[in-house]
């Protein structure tokens, strides 16, 4: 199955893209241009802060209305804050968080924004914060 998905790097740098062959567990996976065709780049994990699954790619610049606060139900899971290393704080649940994986998945407070789901990589993690 192939993924839309935009690479948030630790350097800041975005890249828009499909996937294949992403793993949690791997150290990289390949992505395509969203453009179509090109050669697949291959992305370390170690070097991305998250990897955002989306619905569509939208506008090159970074979504900054993300949900605050959690809505009533939600997504099945932990309520979790996540504050990343840049300053960036994001909403939303996670099910199978290891401060010692290489990362997590986490889903959106909000069903209704772009991002269907994210990977977020746990050395970009400044502070992770579960709510009843």
């Amino acid at each position: 199955m192939e993924d839309k998905v935009v690479a948030h790097y630790k350097d800041g740098k975005t890249q828009r893209g499909f996937t294949q062959d992403f793993r949690p567990d791997a150290d990289s996976f390949h992505l395509l241009p969203s453009e179509g065709g090109g050669i697949p780049t291959t992305i370390r994990l170690e070097e991305l802060k998250a990897l955002f699954y989306v619905k569509d790619y939208g506008s090159m610049r970074r979504q900054v209305d993300r949900a605050k606060r959690f809505a009533a139900g939600g997504a099945p899971g932990q309520k979790t804050i996540v504050e990343f290393r840049d300053g960036e704080r994001i909403f939303g649940f996670t099910e199978e968080y290891s401060p010692n994986s290489l990362g997590f998945y986490f889903v959106p407070a909000d069903p209704q924004e772009n991002n269907v789901r994210v990977f977020i990589v746990n050395s970009s993690v400044k502070q992770i914060k579960f709510e009843g």
